[in-house]
This record gives C-alpha cells, structure tokens and sequence, in this order.
C-alpha cells in the first residue's frame, strides 16, 4: 500500500496577488491624507526650534530610531512577525536607503540653496511618481485632466515661493541638485513600496523596513563624522523630538503606506503639495510671518490642481 503523499504547500507571491487599491480617494482617504500633510507643515518648524541644540543628522538618526523602535513595539502588539520569507527583504533594504538618502540630500542641500528653492525642487517628486509608475502599473496613468491638475498645483506652489528664484542661480546649483536628487529618492520610496511585495504586506512592516534600515545606515553616517549624541536635552529638544519621533515618523508615516495600500499612489501623491502650504500658515499663526493675496492664490491654485487629479471620470 502506498503511503499517502503530502499535498505540496501553496506558496503565494505577494507581488502577484490581485490589485484591490481602490481607484477614487473617499472621504476617510481625504481626511487622513489632510491631516499627515497637516503634520507634516509643522515638522519643518520642529526640527529648526532645536537645530542649534541637536544637529540636524542627529535629529533624523534619533528619529528614525526611535520611530522604528515603536513600530516594532506596535507589531509585536499585534503578533506581526517584521522580517519574513516573502520576498520583502530586499525592496525593504532599498526603501530604507532610498528614504536615508532622500533626507540627507535635503538637509545637505540646504547648506548650498535657499529654503524656497528647496521646497520648490523637493515637490518634484509627484511628477517622477506619475512619470514612472505607470511603466509598472498602467491603471496608475493620470488622463489629460489629471496632468493639467498636477501642473497647476505645482504652478502654485512654485508661485508661493517664487521669491527665492529672483537672485542669479549659479551659487545654488549644488544645492538644487541636491534637492532633485532627494526628490528622486521619494519618489521611487514610493515606486519600490508600490511595485514590489512591500505594497502588498501590512503598512506596519513596510514602515519599519524604511525606518530600520536607514536607522542603520544614519547611525553609520554619524559615527562617520563624529556627531556625538546630546548629553543633556532642554524640554523643547525632548517634545520636538517626541513629536518628530512619535507622531511623524511612526505615526503619520503608518497612515500614509495604509493609504499607499489601498489606494493609488499617484492621486494619493498630489496632496503633498499641500505640506508646505500648511508650513506657512503655521508661520503665520506662531510666528507672525504675512500672509498675502500671492500665498492665498497660490493655496487656491494647489487645491485645484489636487482636485483635479483626484476628480472622478466621467463616460
């Protein structure tokens, strides 16, 4: 008699599972995109509050390591094992990378350019993630309409902070190329999360595998160049670090790779323009900084732009 044979083990490839991102933002979409932008306007004014107490890499390497920190926390909470074997270790290295080297180009960047042509090159990204992804992923094609609407809410967010493109752009092409190459970084983050088996796992591991993995490589980055920790922190330093930690970087980053999972990635891309907007109405309200007729057009400019690629297709 033969002994019975063992039924051989379905292995399922991640990146081939069916694609259940829903094509249009609903209300709950819009809401927490809003709010990580929101956030995220805020986080420019944290992290200069303290640059004179903790250096800027510094800032980023305690970040990411205690960001990653509580995701892992986050996990084991839930009984989600991070590293397993489903073709995610390798994607997850790259997203850790690439988001290690967007921010060090950024902030490197900011020694050679102005903040206002930062920003400008920065939001560069949504365009790369538009012109690549579809090569990858053909429903992630913005028709005409959503092309003309990614234009204008970059239009007005160039118009906001034209100012800084009025001096001779010679002495800041260092830093503009920086700047590119950090806006090249996020948006093939999202390329890797989005076309791999990271798109297709809990929002929690994709998350740690950038934070873990750029913790490594930002804790090398700092011995590199003899960054020593703070040996002592003021109250400021330890709430600005707290919420950079905590509420950015763990929080706001989770709800966005949620929102990468179950949604496009191009459409849900396009409110990033919002960020900086909200960075000025927060200088406005703390710092007194104006608020022109130029800033309300240019936000009135963005919200078009943005409702515009998200606006529903009509037959």
């Amino acid at each position: 008699m033969n002994a019975p044979q063992k039924e051989p083990k379905l292995e399922i490839d991640p990146v081939k599972l069916p694609d259940d991102r829903k094509s249009s933002l609903d209300l709950q979409a819009i809401i927490l995109i809003t709010g990580c932008c929101l956030i995220w306007g805020y986080q420019q004014i944290a992290i200069q509050a303290i640059a004179d107490e903790v250096p800027l890499l510094m800032q980023l390497t305690v970040r990411s390591v205690i960001a990653s920190a509580c995701v892992w926390v986050w996990m084991m909470f839930k009984g989600i094992r991070p590293f397993q074997s489903d073709r995610t270790l390798m994607p997850g290295v790259i997203a850790g990378l690439l988001f290690f080297a967007e921010f060090v180009l950024l902030y490197s960047a900011l020694e050679h350019t102005n903040t206002s042509r930062a920003i400008t090159f920065l939001y560069l990204a949504p365009f790369i993630v538009a012109l690549v992804l579809p090569i990858f992923i053909p429903a992630e094609r913005l028709n005409w309409m959503q092309s003309i609407g990614l234009l204008i809410a970059f239009g007005g967010l160039a118009f906001a902070f034209h100012d800084g493109f009025s001096s001779g752009a010679t002495h800041f092409l260092l830093g503009d190329i920086a700047v590119i190459g950090a806006a090249t970084a996020w948006a093939f983050t999202t390329i890797v999360v989005r076309t791999t088996a990271l798109g297709q796992i809990q929002p929690e591991r994709t998350l740690f595998f950038q934070l873990f993995f750029s913790s490594i490589a930002l804790i090398g980055l700092c011995f590199a160049y003899e960054i020593p920790p703070p040996e002592t922190l003021s109250i400021n330093a330890m709430a600005s670090l707290f919420l950079q930690s905590v509420i950015i970087a763990a929080a706001s980053y989770l709800f966005w790779f949620w929102l990468l999972r179950h949604y496009l990635a191009s459409k849900v891309s396009a409110f990033s323009f919002l960020t900086p907007m909200f960075g000025l109405l927060f200088g406005f309200f703390l710092a007194g900084d104006p608020i022109n007729s130029s800033l309300i057009a240019a936000f009135i400019s963005i919200v078009l732009g943005i409702y515009l690629v998200n606006r529903r297709q009509t037959i």
